[in-house]
């Protein structure tokens, strides 16, 4: 039988042997596009998105025989030969410490608020011989930056460029904003000068060459709330990876700094309970998690977005429109396509993708915590960016836009009373139960002042409808359903909304809205 100290240096060379062969996989693909720098006269920018889909290579190493395959954790999708153990109590977890010593276990990280550990093995039995069955035991899942399935966004979509505070309705000087605020940035690191950087992953010595993907995120709050404490942790690599115990960390860290918004523009596909509890302990210290939902399209977000209480966070295009990247389960929408930003060693960039979408909101936030001279909680900030979401899409709440799109101007105008703005929200074209075309036509009063008698007209190919809205309270919505139909191949639809008598709409521009579409394919 080998003693325990031959025990740990196997333990050891295995593990480093598994992370080099892992490493080696997620580093042999290719890379995202490098960011241009941009000089005077500057260069056209070059889109930058979320890191393309990684590549694998299979690892002709193997490891020794007599070391049990982990298929349990393989089959999850999780890290092999590595979890997470949260303990009733510290003096539990110091027992379970004392009698893993020279037992082949490796102590990869800790987090003694939560009472875990994270731990490597040889031998999945092993460490089952040490547990007496009241922890809780979980994966160490990966955790990525969002990855798009494609660098291009739907034909038709618009980008950002460096509108975004016009976009958000900011009007005059915001450098202010975000005053008394501390903002939590678990991501690659922040190169921003305003920037204090914790590091979880240890970061190349030349910050220049750090993935700037952090640097990015921390610049679109810094462009909204530029007066805002920002805290970078470091929980990725530059290749953009982290897991789930590593996130895990970052937010009990930033409970501890006093953090009141915490932004995480990365995700995973599974459940980890170790980040669940951690995303609990934030709630309960009243920090607001806003998360990106993802890049894939899929009809679910990425965890953390998923869990319950976190504002999972969509992408759309600069005329409100959902882009077709982002995954569907979205509670609200913001901006997610080039957007201009910094990026490491003194670059801009054009920045895509929900990473973007979601520091925005998260930036909406904190502008508005602090707006007034009051600063406000978390909590309450977040429910008046809810009540002054524009709605999109789909009649009230839907898949696509969630509650709808961020707003920080009707925020800020939602305590002034006497404010006239009406809106079209959406021309929608659907099918009925029974197999019919029709066309939804949605307005909604996002001023402060009630609607009262409110014209309002759509032209299809079928001609004009002429509608009036009685009566339509601050923030309510009202549909208008007509039929529809395609002529030569497509429909073009335009909608108003008129002026009640002797009002002054503050914002014309959303009056109107003119839509094309094109008649589905056939078979």
């Amino acid at each position: 039988m080998k003693s325990g100290g031959q025990r740990l240096v196997i333990l050891i060379a295995v593990l480093a042997s598994g992370l080099a062969g892992w490493w080696i996989t997620r580093t042999a693909s290719r890379q995202a596009e490098s960011p241009p720098v941009v000089r005077a006269p500057p260069p056209p920018l070059k889109p930058l998105f979320d890191p393309a889909p990684q590549e694998s290579k299979t690892v002709a190493k193997r490891p020794p025989a007599k070391i049990r395959r982990d298929d349990e954790a393989e089959a999850a999708g999780a890290l092999k030969n590595q979890r997470s153990l949260r303990f009733q109590d510290h003096a539990a977890m110091e027992r379970f410490l004392a009698a893993a010593k020279d037992k082949g276990i490796a102590i990869l990280g800790s987090i003694d608020k939560l009472n875990a550990l994270h731990v490597g093995f040889l031998s999945i039995d092993d460490l089952n011989a040490l547990l007496d069955g009241s922890e809780q035991s979980g994966y160490i899942y990966p955790v990525y930056l969002p990855t798009p399935k494609t660098e291009e966004a739907q034909q038709g979509a618009v980008g950002m460029g460096d509108q975004l505070l016009a976009w958000l309705g900011v009007k005059g000087d915001n450098s202010a904003f975000g005053t008394g605020v501390k903002v939590g940035i678990l991501d690659t690191g922040s190169t921003l000068p305003n920037a204090t950087n914790t590091f979880l992953v240890n970061p190349p010595a030349d910050a220049a060459t750090w993935n700037g993907h952090g640097t990015a995120v921390a610049d679109l709050i810094r462009q909204i709330a530029p007066a805002a404490e920002l805290m970078s942790w470091r929980v990725a690599d530059d290749n953009g990876t982290s897991n789930s115990f590593l996130l895990a960390q970052g937010l009990m860290a930033a409970i501890d700094a006093g953090v009141d918004v915490v932004n995480i523009s990365m995700g995973s596909s599974s459940n980890s309970p170790i980040l669940r509890d951690a995303v609990l302990a934030a709630q309960a210290a009243g920090i607001k998690i806003f998360a990106s939902s993802g890049n894939d399209g899929y009809d679910q977000v990425s965890y953390p977005a998923a869990y319950a209480g976190v504002v999972a966070v969509g992408a759309v295009d600069a005329n409100g429109t959902y882009l077709n990247f982002s995954n569907r389960g979205s509670e609200m929408m913001a901006p997610g396509l080039d957007l201009i930003t910094q990026w490491t060693g003194g670059q801009s960039v054009y920045f895509t993708g929900t990473s973007a979408a979601s520091p925005i909101a998260a930036g909406v936030a904190v502008a508005t915590m602090s707006h007034g001279g009051t600063k406000l909680t978390a909590d309450s900030a977040y429910n008046l960016m809810m009540s002054n979401l524009n709605d999109a899409g789909a009649p009230g709440t839907d898949s696509e836009y969630g509650v709808g799109n961020v707003d920080l101007g009707r925020v800020f105008q939602s305590g002034t009373p006497g404010i006239y703005d009406a809106a079209i929200a959406a021309n929608y074209v659907t099918t009925t139960p029974n197999g019919q075309m029709q066309l939804q036509v949605t307005v909604q009063n996002r001023g402060t002042a009630m609607m009262v008698n409110t014209p309002v007209q759509v032209t299809t190919p079928a001609g004009t409808s002429n509608m009036n809205i009685t009566t339509l309270k601050p923030g309510d919505v009202t549909t208008f359903s007509l039929p529809f139909n395609f002529v030569d191949g497509g429909a073009k639809v335009q909608s108003q909304v008129m002026n009640s008598s002797g009002s002054t709409d503050i914002k014309p521009s959303n009056n109107r809205r003119t839509d094309v579409y094109a008649a589905p394919s056939t078979p």
